[in-house]
């Protein structure tokens, strides 16, 4: 009987792979790569000769069915470009696919940057929600950032350098009593951890290719919102979302939430504000 192994690879340095997972990567009938080249490179230096199967965004549905077909004779192993497949990356739908016709999976442990950046960041607490890359356009980013404000953990986010400056701006305008912490080319030789906190300047960048890890550390001295309710805050996002083109009733529904108060108090505020448009 066949399966899928999910096989993470390393995502900067080299020796960052599993006697496991070179064993399972020389043995399987083929292996599903991102992409090709970037994992053939990484075959060529650990003297593995397999065939590799593009399988990305692009392609991923066409794909999943002819694996599903082939799957019992045959083994497979998925790679990501570096890092543990699956995780911000294609395959997801090829696992829930293979799991719902009863087929094998075998997920492999290895390297990760999401886990590798938290063991690195001096959180004390072990629970987190991890959101992967945020929204690209700001609207999208603030009502993300004002949905996550009101949990009481700690938050992970990948991002581009690219985004990053701007993404760590919104951060710290809704997250002001948090400490932020950056890790950007975890492993490699440019390897950085950068321990932002609310008293701090903006972290200054160097220039950086590849993702970066942005950890936001819960409030944990922060009285609850209904304790230090502030109508000058609750006029403030209802005016940013409003701005955002959100409706009324929805703005009222979104303070209140954030705020933890009640929707009746800021629908009171809305009205002496905005007049009955709502």
């Amino acid at each position: 009987m066949g399966a899928l192994y999910i096989v993470p690879t390393p995502i900067g340095n080299l020796e960052d792979i599993t006697l496991r997972s070179i064993r399972i990567l020389s043995s399987v009938d083929a292996i599903l790569c991102e992409d090709t080249r970037r994992t053939l490179r990484l075959m060529n230096h650990l003297k593995i000769k397999n065939k590799l199967i593009s399988f990305n965004e692009h392609n991923e549905g066409k794909k999943i069915q002819q694996i599903l077909e082939s799957i019992d004779e045959s083994t497979f192993a998925i790679v990501s470009d570096a890092g543990t497949p699956t995780i911000s990356d294609p395959g997801s739908k090829l696992v829930r696919a293979l799991l719902a016709s009863k087929k094998k999976v075998i997920p492999l442990p290895g390297a990760s940057s999401l886990i590798t950046a938290y063991s690195a960041s001096g959180m004390k607490n072990s629970d987190f929600i991890f959101c992967g890359f945020p929204p690209k356009k700001e609207k999208d980013i603030k009502l993300l950032l004002n949905e996550l404000k009101t949990l009481n953990k700690d938050i992970i986010f990948f991002e581009s350098p690219l985004r990053t400056t701007k993404f760590l701006k919104f951060l710290r305008k809704d997250f002001t009593n948090s400490n932020i912490v950056i890790s950007r080319e975890i492993s490699k030789i440019h390897e950085e951890i950068i321990l932002w906190e609310p008293s701090s300047e903006f972290p200054k960048f160097k220039k950086v290719k590849g993702e970066m890890v942005i950890i936001v550390e819960r409030d944990l001295n922060t009285k609850s919102k209904k304790d230090i309710f502030n109508e000058t805050e609750a006029l403030g996002k209802l005016e940013e979302f409003v701005n955002l083109g959100l409706s009324g009733r929805d703005s009222v529904k979104k303070v209140s939430s954030y705020l933890g108060v009640s929707q009746k108090k800021i629908y009171n505020i809305y009205l002496q504000k905005f007049v009955n448009k709502i």
